[in-house]
């Protein structure tokens, strides 16, 4: 096991499509107002995707107010339940992508750390892009330093899956940096559960499929669940790096002020 960090100050394009994904039937367009409640809340209303955020909504349960540290399946203890007039509406997640070089087979390994407590990122909305019928793209700061353990065998199965890409050489490889924003499911799910955790009835569901459309009660900006169920992930796409063996990272197609430091990888 090896601390590694990963320090970002830079600004980063997000792009925010305006038709939610899905089978065709599923597909529709968001409501202007789900956008402008995203711009409006995202300077003040996101947190990491680490540590404190586990800690907080799904590690711990409570009797009252007093902890249970022994947590055990089987215990009647409630889990933490979600706010949201004070708990964070968004995630900032920060995923590692190992896959070989082009032409190499289709195989990537997904890697998500996992950020300890004094990790810490900034970001704020500098600027809209462009905004057109079918996306809106955003100009964002993200300032961060992001420290996570990692481990030999996190190495490992990086290592396997470019082997499984055809790629022999640990050098060859591809690993992309993808920031993403989306709605804090923890929220989100707290209108579609009771407190004891048993999906709600879909006659009283906020959010509800009818015959494979998403039909809200109400659609308007009165239903928090609603705009945070049908809002996109905005992502900045990958940025992307050639490693080579060693402290010394060759840009492969984008240059950006992000630098990682631990023991198997340096960029």
């Amino acid at each position: 096991m090896a601390k590694a960090t990963i320090e970002i100050d830079d600004q980063f394009t997000f792009t925010w499509d305006k038709t939610t994904v899905g089978s065709e039937a599923q597909k529709r367009r968001i409501p202007e107002f789900v956008k402008e409640f995203f711009e409006k809340n995202i300077p003040t209303r996101y947190e990491l995707a680490g540590d404190n955020f586990y800690d907080k909504y799904v590690r711990k349960y409570y009797d009252g107010d007093t902890r249970v540290k022994n947590w055990a399946p089987g215990v009647t203890e409630k889990k933490y339940k979600a706010n949201p007039d004070v708990d964070s509406l968004f995630l900032v997640e920060v995923e590692l992508n190992f896959s070989p070089p082009k032409g190499g087979r289709a195989v990537t390994y997904y890697y998500k750390p996992k950020f300890t407590k004094d990790s810490k990122i900034d970001v704020k909305l500098i600027e809209v892009v462009e905004d057109n019928e079918e996306q809106c793209v955003y100009n964002f700061q993200l300032t961060g330093s992001l420290i996570w353990d990692y481990k030999s065998s996190d190495f490992k199965k990086q290592v396997e899956t470019l082997e499984e890409g055809g790629v022999t050489a640990w050098d060859d490889g591809i690993v992309s940096v993808t920031i993403t924003i989306r709605d804090n499911y923890e929220v989100t799910r707290f209108f579609q559960f009771d407190e004891k955790g048993y999906p709600l009835d879909k006659a009283i569901a906020p959010v509800v499929f009818i015959d494979d459309k998403i039909v809200g009660k109400p659609e308007d900006d009165t239903n928090l669940c609603f705009m945070l169920d049908i809002m996109p992930h905005v992502s900045t796409g990958s940025h992307s790096y050639k490693h080579s063996i060693g402290n010394t990272w060759e840009p492969h197609f984008n240059t950006k002020n992000i630098h990682m430091k631990c023991k198997y990888l340096t960029f």
